[in-house]
Parts: structure tokens; sequence; C-alpha cells
């Protein structure tokens, strides 16, 4: 029970952290300085930090059950490379943002972060790849 409480802990704060980057001061007219200890960030914001990035790797960790390695690739060194574009789930992921934003923006007509109806976990519920079919209900004899 613990357990759950505190997953379900983690999914709240980190959604609420993943979808900031929806409000990125670049769409304010501020001046952006790029945080740069990160670089190759195409859909999150420029000046991210990193409580926040990390908050949003959570999340997916979280929303899709997976470690790392799922969207990252080790680079020569053996230390994850984060900004390599290698692997092709690093490249879905960034749909994925742009698709969620875009719902809720146009069917819930929000873009406030904290209003979102529609992130990662809505579809994957902790699973790789979001199940297309729903279970078959028991019946009834």
């Amino acid at each position: 029970m613990k357990k759950q409480i505190y997953f379900l802990l983690a999914i709240m704060i980190s959604t609420s952290v993943f979808y900031s980057f929806v409000g990125n001061t670049e769409d304010q007219g501020y001046e952006v300085k790029p945080n740069r200890k990160y670089s190759n960030l195409k859909i999150l914001p420029k000046d991210i930090s990193e409580e926040e990035l990390m908050g949003v790797m959570r999340n997916f960790n979280a929303s899709l059950g997976v470690k790392c390695s799922f969207c990252h690739v080790p680079g020569a060194d053996g230390k994850m490379d984060f900004s390599s574009d290698e692997n092709k789930h690093k490249d879905v992921a960034r749909e994925m943002m742009k698709m969620t934003r875009g719902i809720n923006n146009k069917y819930f007509k929000t873009k406030n972060p904290k209003e979102f109806q529609v992130n990662c976990f809505t579809c994957h519920q902790g699973n790789k790849h979001p199940q297309a079919i729903p279970p078959v209900p028991e019946q009834k004899r």
C-alpha cells in the first residue's frame, strides 16, 4: 500500500514538472539562456533546470515502466550518451510530447499544465507500449 502511494505521488509530481515545458520562457518573449549542461533539447526548453529535467525523465520511467536505456544509448566511454539521437524511442517520445500537448490544447482547451487531462500515463499505464485492445470481460455462466 505504501509503495502504491509513493508511486502515485511520484506520478503526480513528475507529471506537473513534465508539462512545465509548455510554458517555456521562449514563448513569452524572454531571453532564454541555454543550460550549458544539456545539448540536443528539441522539445524541452533549452533553459531547463536539472531538477525539471530529472522530473521529466522520472515521469517517463514511471509512466512507461522503463529505464534510461529505453531511449538513450551508451557512448564510446560506456556511459549514457544522453544527447545522442541513435535510439528511435527518443524521437517517438518527442512526438508523444507534442501529441499530448496538442490534445490538451485542442480538446481540453488548456495550455495550463496543471489542467492537462492527457499525459504519458493516460495511455501507457506503466507499460512500454499502450495496450491497443481492451481486455475481454469475463463471461457470466
